[in-house]
């Protein structure tokens, strides 16, 4: 894997309302827009590269993600085009948007916006990292790889290349977030700090970028 044609792999976006603050990724994967919306709403497929689901999964109904626990309603649900549901994790409600966008050279778009519910102390990166690693299994899983599976994902990200890859990561979101206002040091210490929660350290890893 090239990291830097990875990282390079999505677009970082931060929209921000009064205390609301959302993160917005997006990524083309080289299939059509049936394929991407079934990979992403199918549960056999879903199990394969994210999380084993259960639930009713049509519009109103409520899903469990059975690995994590993350449950929720499914708010809209416009195939192959529009995903909404709402995102509940210990507690704390948020709402997921997913859009699938067919774009030039045979590719397919996809749009994926969350709210940051870490914003003052990991800024955008908490939520942008988690949701990269996300997309990053399901290109592996588009692309064939066997290596897109849960545990095999695990596994990569506590390998040298893995860690780096999440530094990098977690430095494109602090650049994303000094864009979008955020005074410099304070966008470097937030990605700093959620390098160091992603690779367990003290929050004193350095890169490049």
């Amino acid at each position: 894997m090239n990291i830097a044609d990875e990282i390079n792999e999505v677009i970082r976006k931060i929209t921000s309302s009064g205390e609301s603050h959302q993160v917005i990724l997006e990524r083309a994967f080289g299939t059509g827009a049936a394929d991407l919306w079934n990979a992403c709403t199918n549960p056999q497929r879903l199990s394969r590269w994210f999380e084993p689901v259960r639930g009713d999964l049509t519009l109103g109904g409520r899903y469990t993600l059975t690995t994590s626990g993350t449950e929720g309603e499914i708010r809209r649900c416009e195939p192959p085009r529009h995903l909404a549901i709402t995102w509940e994790y210990q507690g704390n409600i948020s709402h997921v948007d997913v859009e699938v966008i067919p774009a030039a050279n045979e590719l397919t778009l996809l749009r994926l916006t969350h709210p940051d519910d870490h914003w003052d102390t990991y800024g955008p990166a908490a939520a942008g990292v988690g949701w990269e690693e996300s997309l990053r299994a399901l290109s592996r899983y588009l692309g064939g790889d066997a290596r897109c599976d849960p545990d095999a994902m695990e596994a990569f990200a506590g390998t040298p290349e893995g860690q780096e890859l999440t530094r990098r990561a977690a430095n494109a979101w602090g650049r994303a977030d000094q864009e979008a206002g955020t005074p410099a040091s304070d966008a470097e210490t937030r990605a700093l700090r959620t390098a160091a929660f992603y690779l367990g350290g003290t929050g004193e890893e350095q890169s490049d970028g």
